[in-house]
């Protein structure tokens, strides 16, 4: 009987298929814990930090239990706006299959302050952490009163990236931070006014006072608004190019203007969010992406250069 027990607890962890790998990847958190290395090892490149795999485990493991813990906790009121998602959490989580991932990622942060870093940046590090798990339970009800209020606390969580990764590496806080911070704030507000649309029925039973509710579920303002933030935050990228303030390897970004406007547009046309939801949730994976891209473009005309 014993033996049936262990294996009954293992054999779901053994059911691997590239589907199963998917969702996991989606409905578990990793996606925006990829994200925020994404928005880490950008801001590394361009601040000219050199960031080590230390850093980017314990940023991973922070923001994979944030929103592991969110799906968990909004499973049953997502059986709205995200069956696919809410199906998958409530089915693992009849077997408690979710406490070990979760406990075990929380551990492996405290770990990594505690053997590479010190008291501060764990204080820092949990601070954030605890942010990121209050949101559900406190600080998203506060959306009831003080309209988009969620999301210019997720937006502001993932700015302090920035700065987390400054203080880790005991570097200063310059212009160039700032700006970047600014931009990921901007981008990430843009973001999540977007699944706002796609929540907008779960959210109005609710009572939150999202932009889309607020404005009173006209998709199209909603839309043109989200179009003009995204040009002016790349308005802001560029100046900090033109000005110097950030490196010129950030003109790649510029694509994300495009990529945006497009699925934005694709959305207008469909007048369906759920079919461009991983567009923008990819973004923070794009922008590492982009600014590495320049990088070993710049490192490679430097390269050519010094060979002729």
């Amino acid at each position: 009987m014993v033996q049936m027990e262990i294996d009954r607890q293992i054999i779901p962890y053994m059911k691997i298929s590239p589907t199963n790998i998917w969702k996991e990847f989606i409905f578990q958190g990793h996606l925006f814990a990829a994200g925020a290395i994404g928005v880490v090892y950008m801001s590394s490149i361009l601040c000219n930090i050199p960031i080590g795999l230390d850093f980017i485990v314990a940023i991973y493991m922070m923001f994979y239990a944030i929103y592991f813990y969110d799906y968990i906790q909004g499973a049953n009121e997502d059986r709205i706006t995200n069956p696919e998602r809410s199906d998958y959490i409530n089915n693992q989580n009849k077997n408690n299959d979710f406490i070990f991932p979760l406990y075990a990622a929380i551990l492996a942060m405290g770990s990594i302050y505690i053997l590479w870093s010190d008291i501060m940046n764990m204080v820092i590090g949990f601070a954030i952490l605890v942010l990121g798990v209050l949101y559900h339970s406190y600080f998203k009800k506060l959306t009831k009163f003080i309209p988009a209020f969620k999301n210019i606390y997720v937006a502001t969580v993932w700015a302090l990236l920035v700065f987390v990764l400054l203080n880790y590496y005991s570097y200063p806080v310059t212009n160039t931070a700032i700006l970047i911070s600014f931009f990921i704030f901007l981008k990430v507000l843009s973001i999540q006014i977007l699944f706002d649309i796609r929540d907008i029925e779960g959210d109005k039973k609710k009572g939150l006072l999202t932009l889309p509710i607020f404005i009173g579920g006209k998709y199209s303002i909603v839309l043109n608004l989200l179009n003009v933030l995204n040009f002016f935050t790349i308005a802001i990228f560029a100046y900090g190019i033109f000005t110097n303030i950030i490196p010129a390897i950030s003109i790649m970004i510029l694509v994300i203007f495009f990529y945006e406007f497009s699925y934005i547009n694709q959305i207008r046309k469909e007048k369906s969010v759920t079919e461009h939801y991983m567009m923008a949730a990819c973004e923070p994976i794009l922008w590492a992406l982009l600014i590495q891209s320049g990088n070993l473009c710049v490192n490679l005309l430097q390269t050519s250069s010094n060979l002729l």
